[in-house]
C-alpha cells in the first residue's frame, strides 16, 4: 500500500509540472487575446489559484481539518473534549471572535501559545462592517449580538488599540496545556477589549497527534453577521483537507449559513465530494429525550448525509468526556453533574463519542486522506490539460505553422537600424560632452582658490562641514575632559601647567588622527559617488531610459562595493599626507616645544603656507612659521629694508626679540611698538595655569581647522582627483561604444524585444508580426510537449 508521504511526493511532481504548464497557458491567453475565448480564459483563471493552493498544502506536508458550524454549535467544547481540557471558551454567552488554531507539536519543548491582534485599519473595517450588516435584515439574535460588539468596540476603543499596537503579538511557551488556560479564558472571554482585539490565536500541543503535523481551524460561524468572519471561514474551507461539521444533535435540518459553507468546500473540490472528506459530529447528543428520540433524529441526519460513513457520523457528548476524563473549567463543573450525565447517556444506549471520533479521524489520515488526495490532483491536472487542449486546438491553425524561409530573426534588426544607430550615436556624444563641459567638468586650475565648479562645490561644503563637526566634537577638548587630564598625575592643589598641557596634546593628537583615519573620506567619497551617479543617469537619459545603461556603465568590470572603497581609499591617501602634518604642527608640540619640528617638517609646513586660500593675509608667506613659532599670526617687517629683517629667519624665539629691540629706535611707530610688547609677552613664557593651556590649545584648535579647510583641501588635489574620477568615467562611456560596441548592443535588444518604449526606432508591422508568430509557435509546442509530459 503507498504510503502518505509516496503519495505527497508523486503529486507534488505531477502538479509542479502542471503548474509551468498553467503559467505557459496564462502566457499564450495575454499574447494571443481575442484568439482565446473569454470562457476559456476563465475557466483558466479559477483552476490556477486552485492549483497553486494545493501546491502550497504539498509542500507544507501538513494536514489541514477547518472545524466549523454555526455560533454556539458546540465547536470549542468539542475542541476542549479533544484535548482533554478546557482551555478554548466554550460559555453560555457568545465568546468566540475569531479563528483559533491547534496545531500538533512534536515535543513538549514546541508547545506554544500565540496570539495575533488586528491593526488599527482592521478594527475600522471590523465597525463599518458590523455598522453595515445592523442596515441589512437580521434576525433579533444576530442583530442584537452585533450591535452588542459594535457598542463594545467603541466603548473599549481605546483598551483595543493598545492590544494593536503589539504588532509583534503575544507569545508565551508552556509544558502542560493547563498554564495558558487563564491566558486564553481571560483573552478570548473575560478581557472584552483584549477578545475584540485578537485576529487570531494559535495554540501548538502534544495533545494532538504527535507523529502527524496536523492542525485544527476553529473558525467563527458563518452566521455571525460579520463579512470578515464569513471570509475567514471562506479561506479555511479553501485550504482545507478535511472538515469537522459541528452539527447540533437536535436540529437535523440544515440552514441556509450551512448550506453556504457546504457549497464552499463542494467547489474548492469538484472532483472530491463534502461526503469524502467531512466528519459529521452531532453535538449534545445528551440532549434527546430518549432512545427512540435519539435514533429518529439520527435518522433525519442520516437521511441529510446519505454518502457519509457511517463511522464519519458520530454522536459526541463533549462536555460529559471532558467531565469525566478531562479537566473541566469551573464554569462546566457547576452546570455539570457527572453522575447525572452518565445516568442520561446510559438511558439513550450511548456513549460521548470522543473515542468514536477519534479513532474515525485517525483512520481517515492513514487509509482514505491518500485516495482523496489522488481524487483531487487526477482532477486538477485534467482541468489544465482540458484547457491545454482546447488552447491547441484554436491556436495551432493560426498560429502553429510559419515560414522558416520568409525572414530571419537577425534581419528584424538589419542594416536599417545600423545607419539609424550611427546617427543617433554622432549625436549623443556631441550632447554628452557639451553637458559634461557645462555642468561637470572643472577650470584649468582644478585647485586653484574659486575652482570649484558649482557641482564640485558640494564636495568642498561637505568636507568643511566634516572638519568642523569632528573638531566641535572631540572628546578630549571638553571642559572636563580637559580637566581632568590637566590635573592627572600632579596634586589637585599644584598641577603643573607645562606637563598637563603636553598631555592634553598627546591625548587630542591622538584622537583627531583617529578620527581623521576613520571618518572623513567617507563624507567625501558620497560627495564624488553622487556626481558619478549624476554622470550615470545623464548617459541612461541619453540612451532613452533604457535600464542596463547604469549598471553597465558602472559595475560591469568591478563590484559596487569594492570601487566605493577604491574612491574612499583615495581621498584617505591624499587628505592623510598632508592633515598629518598639520595635526602634528598645531597639535602635537605646546608653543615653546615646536623648534625641531618646524626644522624636520619646513619644506611641508612651506607646501601648506603656499596653498593657503583664506582671506587673512597675515598666513601667507611665513605666516604659518611665524604662528608655529611665536603664537601668531602677524609677521613683522620693518618699512626701512636697510634696518628690518623678517623675523621668520631668526631660529630662535629669544634671539628674535633682542634683535626686534635693537632694530627699533624709540621713536618706532605705534604698531611696531605694540607688536614688540606682545611678541615678548607670548614667547617669554609658558602658560601658567589651566585657563592659559586652554587659551593656547582652543587657539591651535582654531588655526588647525582654518589650514584644514584652506589650506590642505587645495594642497591634497581633492578636486583635480575628482575630475581624474570623473574623465574616466566620461572616457568609459564613450569608449564602450567606439571600441567594444556595448550599447548597440543593449539597444538592439531593448528594439528587438520592444522592452523600451523610449527608444524612437520601430520595427515594421511585418517583422513584428513575424516575431510574434514564432514566439507563440515555440510556446504552443512547449505546450504540447508539456501537456504530453504531465501524466
Amino acid at each position: 500500500m503507498t504510503t502518505w508521504l509516496e503519495t505527497c511526493q508523486k503529486q507534488l511532481a505531477r502538479l509542479e509540472k502542471t503548474s509551468v504548464l498553467a503559467d505557459k497557458l496564462i502566457t499564450l491567453g495575454n499574447k494571443t487575446g481575442v484568439d482565446i475565448s473569454p470562457d476559456l480564459l476563465r475557466r483558466l483563471n479559477i483552476e490556477r489559484p486552485r492549483l497553486q493552493r494545493q501546491l502550497e498544502r504539498l509542500h507544507a506536508n501538513r494536514f489541514e481539518v477547518a472545524v466549523i458550524g454555526l455560533e454556539k454549535a458546540g465547536k470549542s467544547a468539542l475542541l476542549n473534549a479533544w484535548l482533554g481540557q478546557e482551555i478554548l471558551p466554550s460559555a453560555r454567552e457568545r465568546c468566540t471572535f475569531t479563528s483559533t488554531e491547534i496545531w500538533s507539536a512534536q515535543t513538549e519543548q514546541d508547545q506554544l501559545l500565540f496570539i495575533q491582534y488586528y491593526t488599527k485599519e482592521e478594527i475600522s473595517k471590523l465597525q463599518l462592517q458590523r455598522r453595515d450588516a445592523l442596515l441589512g435584515i437580521l434576525s433579533e439574535r444576530e442583530r442584537k449580538e452585533i450591535q452588542e460588539d459594535f457598542d463594545d468596540t467603541e466603548q473599549h476603543l481605546s483598551q483595543i488599540l493598545v492590544f494593536c499596537k503589539q504588532k509583534a503579538g503575544f507569545t508565551q511557551h508552556f509544558t502542560d496545556i493547563g498554564e495558558i488556560s487563564e491566558q486564553l479564558q481571560s483573552a478570548v472571554f473575560k478581557n472584552r477589549a483584549q477578545s475584540l482585539a485578537i485576529k487570531r490565536i494559535q495554540v501548538k500541543t502534544v495533545r494532538l497527534r504527535s507523529d502527524r503535523d496536523i492542525i485544527f481551524h476553529d473558525v467563527p460561524g458563518f452566521n455571525s453577521g460579520i463579512l470578515m468572519h464569513a471570509e475567514q471561514a471562506t479561506e479555511r474551507l479553501k485550504n482545507c483537507d478535511a472538515i469537522i461539521y459541528a452539527k447540533e444533535m437536535k436540529q437535523p435540518s440544515i440552514t441556509g449559513p450551512e448550506k453556504e459553507m457546504l457549497v464552499i468546500a463542494d467547489s474548492e473540490d469538484p472532483s472530491v465530494k463534502v461526503s469524502d472528506k467531512v466528519f459529521v459530529v452531532l453535538t449534545q447528543a445528551d440532549a434527546m429525550d430518549d432512545q427512540i428520540d435519539f435514533k429518529e433524529t439520527y435518522a433525519k441526519h442520516r437521511s441529510y448525509w446519505p454518502s457519509v460513513p457511517e463511522r464519519r457520523l458520530v454522536p459526541v457528548c463533549a462536555r460529559a468526556h471532558l467531565v469525566e476524563f478531562g479537566i473541566p473549567s469551573e464554569d462546566t463543573l457547576r452546570r455539570t453533574k457527572s453522575a447525572d450525565d452518565k445516568a442520561k447517556m446510559k438511558k439513550l444506549g450511548i456513549n460521548d463519542g470522543m473515542v468514536a471520533l477519534k479513532e474515525s479521524i485517525n483512520y481517515y489520515i492513514d487509509n482514505e486522506r491518500s485516495g482523496v488526495l489522488e481524487r483531487r490532483c487526477d482532477a486538477l491536472v485534467s482541468s489544465i490539460r482540458q484547457i491545454a487542449n482546447e488552447v491547441l486546438l484554436k491556436l495551432e491553425p493560426i498560429y502553429g505553422v510559419f515560414d522558416e524561409t520568409e525572414i530571419q530573426e537577425d534581419d528584424l534588426l538589419g542594416k536599417d537600424f545600423n545607419q539609424w544607430w550611427g546617427r543617433e550615436w554622432q549625436r549623443i556624444k556631441k550632447d554628452f560632452d557639451t553637458w559634461y563641459a557645462e555642468i561637470i567638468q572643472g577650470r584649468k586650475e582644478a585647485d586653484a582658490l574659486g575652482s570649484e565648479h558649482h557641482e564640485l562645490a558640494a564636495l568642498h561644503s561637505a568636507y568643511d562641514e566634516k572638519i568642523e563637526f569632528l573638531l566641535s566634537n572631540l572628546t578630549t577638548a571638553q571642559p572636563d575632559e580637559l580637566k581632568r587630564i590637566y590635573t592627572a598625575g600632579g596634586t589637585i592643589s599644584m598641577p603643573d601647567p607645562r606637563e598637563g598641557n603636553y598631555k592634553i596634546r598627546e591625548e587630542l593628537f591622538r584622537e583627531i588622527q583617529k578620527k581623521f583615519e576613520t571618518e572623513l573620506t567617507d563624507q567625501l567619497a558620497q560627495a564624488l559617488q553622487a556626481l558619478i551617479d549624476q554622470i550615470a543617469l545623464k548617459t541612461q537619459n541619453l540612451l532613452w531610459e533604457t535600464e542596463e545603461v547604469r549598471k553597465t556603465l558602472l559595475h560591469s568590470d568591478v563590484d559596487e562595493v569594492l570601487e566605493q572603497a577604491r574612491i574612499r581609499h583615495g581621498f584617505q591617501v591624499l587628505f592623510l599626507r598632508f592633515s598629518r602634518v598639520a595635526v602634528e604642527a598645531f597639535i602635537a608640540k605646546p608653543l615653546q616645544a615646536r623648534e625641531r619640528l618646524l626644522n624636520e617638517r619646513a619644506a611641508e609646513i612651506k607646501t601648506l603656507e603656499a596653498f593657503y586660500q583664506g582671506n587673512d593675509k597675515t598666513k601667507h608667506e611665513g605666516g604659518l612659521t611665524h604662528y608655529l613659532r611665536y603664537g601668531l599670526w602677524t609677521k613683522l617687517t620693518h618699512t626701512d629694508s636697510s634696518r628690518a629683517k623678517s623675523v621668520e629667519k631668526v631660529p630662535a624665539k629669544s634671539q628674535v626679540i633682542q634683535d626686534i629691540v635693537n632694530a627699533v629706535t624709540a621713536e618706532a611707530a605705534p604698531p611696531v611698538k605694540k607688536f614688540i610688547e606682545e611678541s615678548e609677552r607670548v614667547s617669554s613664557s609658558d602658560p601658567s595655569n589651566f585657563e592659559a593651556v586652554v587659551a593656547e590649545i582652543n587657539g591651535d584648535l582654531a588655526a588647525l581647522q582654518d589650514y584644514l579647510k584652506n589650506s590642505v583641501f587645495y594642497a591634497a588635489g581633492f578636486i583635480t582627483y575628482c575630475n581624474q574620477e570623473l574623465e574616466r568615467i566620461r572616457n568609459r562611456f564613450k569608449e564602450m561604444e567606439d571600441n567594444d560596441r556595448q550599447w548597440i548592443g543593449i539597444i538592439r535588444t531593448a528594439v528587438k524585444y520592444e522592452k523600451n518604449p523610449n527608444i524612437p526606432y520601430n520595427i515594421d508591422h511585418t517583422r513584428r508580426d513575424f516575431r510574434m508568430r514564432r514566439e507563440i509557435a515555440v510556446e504552443l509546442k512547449e505546450v504540447r510537449e508539456s501537456c504530453t509530459n504531465v501524466f
